[in-house]
């Protein structure tokens, strides 16, 4: 007679504890950008949809949808777009020119909504898996107050972003006649800053899981030097603030792996880094083309417009929107610097623990291995390997925009 090998009752337990500690690790890593997320849906772009704590791909409904709204949107701007019938002076070219960059923007809006909801949804899927699969190992899963703080920035950065475009939006209908125009441009304009936001927040969930890292590097480095301070030290006045993160590595000893845990850990950062890249790497660029052309385009309409007093608040406008526009790069460069920042903070971090010959030698070798894993991954946001998105880009776009410049200026004394 056989004997089947049941699973036991603990087993088939732990199993299902562990079905629900994911699904709500899960549910707690989306919450921090429901909103965002649900702006997304009033566009039409439906990254994945979470059912039952597990996130899938968006179906066909969902995709049928957000191609209804895109086909709105688009029929409406056309419908309204100024264009002049014809071309008798240069006036009529430059308005025509001036909705140009607009154009622009639509079409990084419906290209961006169908690589977002059919093209890169698998990855946008792994991504949240792998932060899930993170968080579990980091035990930051359980803690409700990590994914609280994420979310209360999240969403004060938010409203700051509607806030501002709310104004400039504003601005543009006081100054311009056609006001129907810029009730229909103004939520495409949103959308392009939302989608720089939105990377952002996927960077900063990515920079605020690598700082724990760093913390808990930080904390065993700090228990290791109280054990060799030397007995003859006169203690300052000044009181120390007692640290209460989590002693994660624990006690140094031949047979602690901790460090080699973290080391995976900034593995697993760097490969969501990488697919972070893939997702946004179409976004990114095409934000940095829409960006330049309207400055290009602003600068030239700016010098017709300087011409003719009456046309002074049009001329404000546009500096307003312009400064707006760049703003987009600025942020965008600056959170991507800010994780390299702290990419260097882990490698300070790991090469201390290198350096302490008190430590066992495999917890000095795992060190070790864990500096090369920071060098094969710099954590760095490409635009199609071409560019570096970091300081260094918004450098290179006000060197490229101050050529034009010159350029369109020397060119407008012949117009």
């Amino acid at each position: 007679m056989e004997v089947k090998n049941e699973p036991s009752d603990q087993s088939v337990t732990e199993e299902v504890e562990d079905k629900i500690r994911n699904k709500n690790t899960m549910n707690n890593i989306i919450s921090t950008i429901k909103p965002e997320l649900i702006l997304e849906y009033c566009y039409g772009i439906y990254r994945f949809q979470l059912v039952d704590g597990e996130l899938r791909t968006a179906s066909w409904k969902y995709i049928a949808l957000g191609g209804c709204i895109i086909l709105a949107y688009v029929s409406l701007f056309f419908n309204f777009i100024r264009y002049p019938a014809t071309i008798n002076q240069i006036g009529d070219f430059v308005d025509m020119m001036d909705e140009f960059p607009t154009v622009v923007v639509l079409i990084q809006y419906i290209t961006t909504a169908l690589t977002a909801s059919c093209y890169v949804s698998k990855v946008n899927i792994r991504i949240f898996t792998s932060l899930q699969e993170l968080d579990t190992n980091l035990q930051i899963a359980t803690s409700t107050d990590f994914y609280k703080q994420l979310r209360s920035r999240f969403i004060i950065s938010l409203i700051l972003l509607v806030m501002s475009h709310l104004l400039n939006g504003l601005l543009d209908m006081i100054s311009t006649p056609d006001f129907v125009w810029g009730i229909i441009v103004s939520p495409l304009y949103f959308m392009q800053k939302l989608q720089a936001f939105i990377f952002c927040v996927y960077v900063y969930m990515v920079q605020y899981r690598l700082q724990v890292i760093n913390n808990y590097l930080r904390v065993f480095i700090q228990e290791q030097k109280k054990k060799t301070v030397t007995v003859f030290t006169i203690k300052n006045k000044k009181k120390v603030v007692p640290e209460t993160s989590l002693n994660f590595i624990g006690r140094p000893s031949e047979e602690n792996v901790k460090i080699q845990n973290l080391a995976s850990m900034y593995d697993s950062i760097g490969n969501i880094c990488s697919m972070i890249n893939q997702v946004f790497n179409y976004q990114i660029f095409m934000t940095l083309v829409s960006t330049f052309v309207y400055t290009v385009v602003t600068i030239w309409t700016s010098i017709y417009f300087f011409r003719k007093p009456h046309n002074l608040n049009q001329l404000i406008n546009i500096g307003i929107w312009c400064f707006g526009m760049i703003s987009n790069i600025i942020i965008m460069s600056f959170i991507c610097e800010r994780l390299l920042s702290v990419r260097t903070k882990t490698k300070v971090l790991v090469n201390k623990l290198i350096m302490n010959y008190d430590l066992p030698i495999t917890m000095r070798v795992q060190a070790k291995a864990f500096m090369e894993l920071v060098e094969v991954w710099p954590l760095r946001i490409y635009i199609y390997d071409m560019f570096s998105v970091d300081i260094t880009l918004m450098l290179k776009f006000i060197s490229v925009s101050t050529t034009y410049l010159i350029v369109i200026v020397q060119v407008s004394h012949f117009l």
